[in-house]
């Protein structure tokens, strides 16, 4: 199953403007996934690496949340579309998350954050927005901006009105040629270091 490759923080060499990207608020959560295919329906599920088995009792919930949340609407958005293959990727989050921890209890939900079909490369974030949204859950869009150091700088010190906590996530372009980029709030980076301890929270937080 298509893996969804981890996007690169925006900082230091790594950095590259985007003019006119799209712009997402990005939930705190465990990256998940699942394909459909018209002839077997939703036959198999993921985490960011490999399927979901039990090798992480946290994610165990998934599929049973899935089935619940997310299976019907998108199978029926599969057939509009009149797609032979599908892919999504979504956040399993809750309010109590914390880069990658899930409290018991919590109140768990499905946000779909991007989509393969068809074996033709992820969707542009105009057709993304256009094609989920008002469909299933995804992420909050905050505008059309240019990615810049300046943007990035506001993220950080959590200036961007409509970021839940953890920061945002930009995209542009179609396809195969779909460019990303994330960004921290400050407060998100203090917090997984005070929940993790140092050495594991700066890996966490620089994945």
């Amino acid at each position: 199953m298509k893996e969804y490759l981890s996007i690169q923080r925006s900082t230091g060499t790594l950095f590259r403007e985007i003019p006119g990207a799209y712009i997402w608020d990005k939930l705190d959560g465990s990256s998940c996934r699942s394909e459909w295919t018209r002839k077997a329906g939703w036959f198999k599920h993921g985490r960011r690496h490999g399927l979901l088995d039990d090798s992480n009792p946290q994610l165990a919930e998934v599929p049973a949340l899935f089935e619940s949340l997310l299976a019907e609407p998108l199978t029926r958005l599969a057939h509009n579309q009149r797609w032979q293959h599908l892919i999504v990727f979504y956040e399993f989050w809750g309010g109590k998350s914390i880069a990658g921890l899930h409290t018991p209890g919590d109140t768990k939900y499905l946000t779909v954050f991007d989509a393969a079909a068809n074996k033709q490369g992820f969707l542009g974030p105009r057709a993304f927005r256009e094609t989920f949204e008002g469909v299933v859950e995804t992420p909050r869009f905050l505008g059309i901006e240019n990615w810049t150091r300046g943007f990035v700088e506001c993220v950080r010190l959590s200036q961007v009105e409509g970021i839940t906590f953890e920061g945002v996530v930009a995209k542009a372009g179609i396809k195969h040629d779909i460019v990303r980029a994330k960004a921290k709030t400050q407060a998100w980076v203090d917090e997984v270091i005070r929940v993790h301890g140092e050495m594991a929270g700066r890996k966490l937080v620089e994945s």
